[in-house]
């Protein structure tokens, strides 16, 4: 499985502790270091990549991935990044491949993420279909700021 935006390796390391070969990419060195750290803690082997999301193939992390992870990246990127992501993920995923994104709705909001629609996906994703989407609600540990974002989980299907 890819984890996209990896970040500190959370659902990284926990999907590999339970028998998932696991990569992950990031651009931010620091958050790649956290999640090397967290892997080698939980004694776990996690395949991590310094990238960038919308240039996959120039990295070294591989391809025909089944599975596909993406927790808050695609929302908080521009238009360009948006679709230069939705190339290369596409050129790296599998025939079949699942991907599971979480968005927050989109809105105005300073320096957060401005979020996503479902139709931003899909303009993105042009050769995946939503087969699903779900609010996350009844998180109370999420803080108040990621409440009122309405993030929705979206499963997507490669065709």
């Amino acid at each position: 499985m890819l984890d996209l935006g990896r970040g500190s390796g959370i659902w990284a390391v926990t999907l590999a502790n339970r028998g998932w070969q696991v990569a992950g990419v990031d651009f931010v060195s620091k958050a790649l270091g956290r999640a090397r750290e967290r892997a080698r803690e939980a004694g776990v082997e996690v395949r991590l990549i310094e990238g960038d999301v919308t240039a996959l193939r120039a990295t070294d992390v591989g391809s025909d991935f089944r599975f596909l992870l993406d927790f808050g990246l695609f929302h908080g990127l521009t238009d360009e990044q948006r679709e230069a992501m939705g190339r290369e993920v596409s050129a790296v995923a599998a025939p079949g491949a699942t991907m599971l994104m979480l968005a927050w709705a989109p809105a105005r909001r300073r320096l957060l993420p401005r979020g996503a629609s479902r139709r931003d996906i899909e303009a993105a994703y042009p050769a995946w279909k939503v087969i699903d989407e779900e609010a996350l609600v009844g998180e109370p540990r999420a803080p108040k700021y990621v409440r009122k974002a309405e993030p929705r989980f979206y499963r997507l299907r490669r065709e």
